[in-house]
Formats: C-alpha cells, structure tokens, sequence
C-alpha cells in the first residue's frame, strides 16, 4: 500500500450505523471532525454520539449499499517479553492500537504520551488493553522494546504489550487497523505511518481512531472507548 494509497484510505472511511435508534446527535454542519468517524442517523442526518460505526473499507452489496463489516485478520506474533501473544488473546477485551518504533524521531514520542493517558484513565479496568506493533522489527527487539516500555514508566507488561513480528506481514495487518506504516528513506528515521491510534471492540472490529498527535481527538476517543467498556461482550 503506497502512502498516498493509505491517505485516500483514510479520508474515504465508510460508516455503517449499529442498527439502534437514537434521537439524539450532531448536525454534520456543526460537528467537528472527529465525529465523523460516527454513524449517521438515517432520519435525521445527524451524527450519533452515543453509538460507534464501523469505519473502514469494507465489502459492501454495490446495488443496496448494505456493508458488510470484517474483523481485524488473526495474527500471532510475541511480545516485549517474548511470549507468544495475538488477536485471540485479545478476544473479549476492548483495546486500543498503535504503530511505531523505538527510534523515531518524530511523532511517536507525541502519540506515546497519549497512549500513556490511555493507560493512567483506563488502567484499571480489566477489560482494557493496549498494543504497539514495531514497523522496525530489525532493530526493535522484544529487549529493546522492554527496555522502551521501562523507559516509558510501564508498570503493567500484560495490560501494553509491544509487538515484535515479521515486517511485511505487520505492514499488511496495518491496513486492517486503518493505519499506514512502511519503510521510506526520505523520512524521518525511515520509515512513514500515520500516528493513528485504533480502537478495537470485544470481537476484533475497528470501531473508532483517533491522531495520536491532537489531544482533543484522544479525549473523544476516550468516550468511544467508555461507549464499548459499558457494553457487554457477547
């Protein structure tokens, strides 16, 4: 995937509404940007803020429009600590994902500290988790990693796991994630992504993002991610 690719990607999101009815939203006119990654209420027009969508490039029938939305593809790698971790260890668990590596010199300190916020506000729920994948598995090592996480003031090794994994295969998973991370020289530290931080429900489907880089983004993303805690897993 190019990086004007995963751009285009981004700016053309898909919304598909959780099938409740709600009275209650946001005129598109006046809503600001980050509710547009909301489903829109098909009598009013108006973004819901109180119901997540699933944002995305999903198959969809091209006669009725109807999306038919897709969980994040399985994937098992290890983490910081070298134990063997995936998708399924995550079943159950709403938690939020990232892109980085160790050595950037650039956004990842910024989107770092946010995912920090994430962890002091939701660190005590048992439902909650947070994974980094590595675009830099050459370098990043799970000891570097552990040594990144220690760095950070991580305390709780299973609740943020770090992720070491092969290359392309975390290059392609990025895409399921909404994300965009490759190798670029002409970039700082070498390599492009996008900052974005996921958030995944109990099942594995993408259900909001949030830019690592703008705080108020993040802040709503926190009621996003209360939206999905306060649900029950099915």
């Amino acid at each position: 995937m190019t990086y004007l690719r995963g751009l285009t990607l981004l700016a053309a999101l898909t919304l598909v509404s959780c099938g409740h009815d709600h009275e209650n939203g946001v005129d598109p006119e006046h809503a600001p940007p980050y509710l547009q990654h909301h489903p829109v209420d098909s009598e009013s027009g108006y973004y819901l803020t109180d119901s997540l969508g699933f944002p995305g490039n999903h198959p969809f029938d091209p006669e009725t429009g109807v999306v038919s939305p897709e969980p994040v593809r399985t994937w098992k790698y290890v983490d910081q600590s070298n134990r063997p971790f995936g998708s399924e260890d995550l079943r159950g668990k709403v938690y939020v994902a990232d892109f980085f590596f160790t050595s950037c010199p650039t956004i990842c300190p910024k989107v770092a500290s946010q995912m920090l916020r994430l962890e002091e506000e939701f660190g005590d729920d048992p439902d909650f988790r947070l994974v980094s994948f590595t675009v830099d598995p050459k370098r990043d090592t799970p000891e570097r990693m552990t040594d990144y996480a220690n760095k950070l003031g991580i305390k709780d090794m299973d609740r943020w796991r770090f992720i070491y994994g092969d290359k392309f295969e975390i290059y392609d998973l990025d895409e399921d994630y909404l994300s965009i991370a490759m190798e670029n020289d002409a970039a700082p530290g070498g390599f492009d992504h996008s900052g974005y931080i996921v958030l995944v429900d109990r099942e594995g489907f993408v259900r909001a993002y949030a830019s690592g880089l703008v705080e108020e983004e993040v802040d709503h993303l926190m009621e996003d991610i209360r939206l999905l805690l306060d649900e029950k897993a099915r």
